[in-house]
């Protein structure tokens, strides 16, 4: 309760900005990341580079070389609905849950596994650049941008039962999406720390990337053109041995009878060894191997 009164704080300040012209709203649906964002602009003479002729080499180039020069502050309220599913199913069809085992595979597990909230508050301050779209004036999430980012929740989910400990995440972080009209591409890469309050999970430092491209012009078997990958690592704080790991490959298949629809399948394995908990989370015992199925659809 506390942590949704505090997101209605923080969006009635954004409100009284906004009658400014200083903040710019956006929005995000996705089975496994969905999210409201507020934009708000500390660069009052509004010069935020317009990145539509950059190749990709000069994006990194351009936001690395500003790091330390911030222009946007953002907010940004999450929801993980697989994740939420995935609990949802297990407290109330128990049966169900223990049926979808087979040996040591258990389906919703598989489908809802690398999420480890039901929801997020994010804070981020940074240098952004924007992919201007000459057909129309909402730019939407056609950015991209490098910054510091702090992540706060009060709920953590293992084997899809969910903890109360209030988390927060601290990350160095640089992110873009680009939407063309005949292709996507999105990109991610990430190093920080999570700490919990719960002493049942241990403190982590961690690395990650991402990136995914779909062009709805080239084949829809093209793996170099119409693929994802996602990688991370995770170590013990306390004494950096490898706490956890995080491989999918995705496949991506553009839908002949839209647009901009896509189909996409992520198989992937995920590795814990058991330096992630401690106490009675440890004590109940760990799949120290996990597979990854990851089904989505993007419209």
């Amino acid at each position: 309760m506390k942590f949704f009164l505090g997101l209605l704080f923080v969006v009635s300040i954004c409100s009284n900005l906004s009658g400014d012209d200083l903040i710019e709203y956006d929005y995000e649906v996705d089975a496994y990341y969905s999210n409201v964002s507020a934009f708000i602009d500390l660069d009052r003479d509004n010069n935020i580079t317009d990145a539509i002729s950059f190749s990709e080499t000069q994006i990194y180039t351009d936001l690395i070389l500003n790091t330390l020069n911030p222009n946007i502050f953002l907010l940004e309220a999450a929801v993980h609905p697989m994740g939420i599913g995935g609990l949802y199913f297990r407290q109330n069809h128990e049966d169900m849950y223990e049926k979808a085992k087979v040996q040591n595979f258990n389906l919703v597990k598989s489908v809802t596994a690398g999420f480890e909230e039901p929801y997020s508050l994010s804070f981020f301050i940074g240098r952004m650049m924007v992919f201007k779209n000459k057909k129309e004036d909402h730019i939407g999430n056609n950015r991209a941008y490098i910054g510091y980012l702090v992540t706060i929740g009060d709920y953590s989910i293992k084997d899809n039962l969910a903890h109360y400990d209030k988390w927060y995440n601290l990350e160095f972080k640089l992110k873009g999406t680009r939407n063309k009209e005949d292709r996507d591409l999105d990109w991610s890469f990430r190093v920080g720390s999570r700490i919990h309050q719960n002493s049942d999970f241990e403190n982590s430092l961690y690395i990650g990337a991402r990136r995914s491209s779909i062009d709805y012009k080239k084949s829809a078997w093209s793996f170099v053109y119409n693929s994802a990958f996602s990688v991370m690592a995770a170590v013990n704080a306390k004494t950096l041995h490898l706490s956890e790991m995080e491989l999918i490959l995705e496949k991506k298949w553009p839908l002949s009878w839209s647009e901009k629809v896509s189909f996409g399948l992520g198989i992937g394995y995920l590795y814990n060894s058991g330096d992630k908990y401690s106490g009675a989370l440890k004590e109940e015992g760990i799949d120290n191997h996990q597979l990854i199925l990851r089904p989505n659809l993007k419209w």
